[in-house]
C-alpha cells in the first residue's frame, strides 16, 4: 500500500477514470484540497465535496485503503513537513496582478471571510470557552507567537493585561528565552499561536512547558501540529490566502474571542483593574 504523499495523490490520479461520477468528485477535491484532507474529518471533508460521507468511505476501499484514517495519514503527514514556499507564492501574485487588482483583492477577501467563518466555528467555540476556563484557574498564563505569530499572540496579551495581572508574553529579546519559562508549572497555562513553517523555538518551549506539565492551549492549523501535540485544547485555524503569506486573520479573531470569553469570567477584580490602568494611562498622557 502506498503511504506517501505524493504516492496518494497519484493512486488518486490514476484511478480515476475508472471512477464513478461521485466518487470521482470526491477524488477530484481530494487532489485540489489536500490541506482540508489532512486537517478535517471524513464528514467535514465530504459536506465540504458535496457528497455523501458514504461516497469517501466508499473511495476509500476503490484506492485499497482499509479505513479513511489510513487514506487520511499521507495529507496529514504533508502538513506536518511542508516547507514555505513564500518566493514562488510571491511570482504567483505578480503573475496575476498584472491582470489587474480586483480579482486577487476580491479573492484575498473571500479567503479571509472563510477564514474567520472556520476559526470562529460552531465547532471551535466550546473549545474555545474550555481553553479560556483553563487560562482563567490558572496561577500564570504564558502566551506564546514568533515571527509572523508575534503579532497575534501580542494582541492577546496586551488586551488581557489591561483586566488581568498574571499574564507572561514570552520573547526571544536579550537571549532569556529558557529564563522566562523556568518557573512554569502545573499551576500554568501555556497559549501557543504556531503555523507552518513551524518556528523550531516555539517547537521547544511547547515540550518544556509540556514536562513541567502546564496545560496548553494551541492555536495552530492542524490537530497533527507539532505545537499540538501535548496540548489540553486544540483550536484549529485556518490560515489560507491568495497572497504571498500565509494569513494570520483567524488567528486574531481567535484571540478577540478568548479576551471576550475571559472577561466573562473574570469578575468585578477586572473592573478594578482596568479603572487603575485607566486612570494610569492617562496620568502619562498614552492617548491623545
Amino acid at each position: 500500500m502506498k503511504s506517501q504523499y505524493p504516492d496518494t495523490i497519484r493512486l488518486l490520479v490514476d484511478a480515476y477514470s475508472r471512477l464513478t461520477p461521485e466518487l470521482q468528485k470526491a477524488a477530484r477535491f481530494m487532489v485540489e484540497h489536500p490541506e482540508e484532507i489532512g486537517l478535517n474529518s471524513m464528514r467535514t471533508v465530504a459536506r465540504d465535496a458535496d457528497v455523501k460521507p458514504a461516497t469517501i468511505t466508499r473511495l476509500t476501499k476503490a484506492l485499497g485503503f482499509r479505513e479513511y484514517e489510513a487514506l487520511r495519514e499521507p495529507f496529514r503527514q504533508r502538513l506536518r513537513t511542508r516547507s514555505p514556499e513564500f518566493a514562488a507564492k510571491l511570482q504567483d501574485v505578480q503573475r496575476r496582478g498584472k491582470t489587474g487588482s480586483r480579482s486577487i483583492l476580491s479573492d484575498l477577501r473571500a479567503q479571509e471571510i472563510a477564514n474567520i467563518e472556520h476559526s470562529l466555528s460552531d465547532d471551535n467555540l466550546p473549545i474555545m470557552d474550555e481553553a479560556a476556563q483553563t487560562m482563567h484557574e490558572s496561577r500564570r498564563v504564558y502566551v506564546l507567537g514568533l515571527r509572523g505569530a508575534h503579532a497575534p499572540a501580542f494582541l492577546f496579551h496586551y488586551a488581557y493585561q489591561l483586566f488581568q495581572d498574571n499574564s507572561q508574553l514570552l520573547d526571544t529579546s536579550a537571549g532569556i528565552f529558557a529564563d522566562q519559562l523556568r518557573g512554569i508549572n502545573s499551576e500554568d497555562s501555556l497559549l501557543v499561536v504556531s503555523f507552518p513553517p513551524y518556528t523550531q523555538l516555539t517547537i521547544d518551549a511547547v515540550e518544556y512547558a509540556a514536562e513541567a506539565s502546564a496545560r496548553i492551549i494551541a492555536v495552530t492549523d492542524s490537530v497533527v501540529s507539532p505545537a499540538a501535540n501535548a496540548a489540553a485544547h486544540i483550536i484549529v485555524t485556518r490560515n489560507q490566502s491568495p497572497s504571498f503569506y500565509h494569513s494570520f486573520t483567524g488567528a486574531v479573531g481567535v484571540m478577540q474571542a478568548l479576551i471576550t470569553l475571559l472577561v466573562t469570567k473574570a469578575g468585578g477584580d477586572a473592573v478594578k483593574i482596568v479603572e487603575e490602568a485607566e486612570k494610569r494611562l492617562s496620568r502619562i498622557s498614552a492617548y491623545w
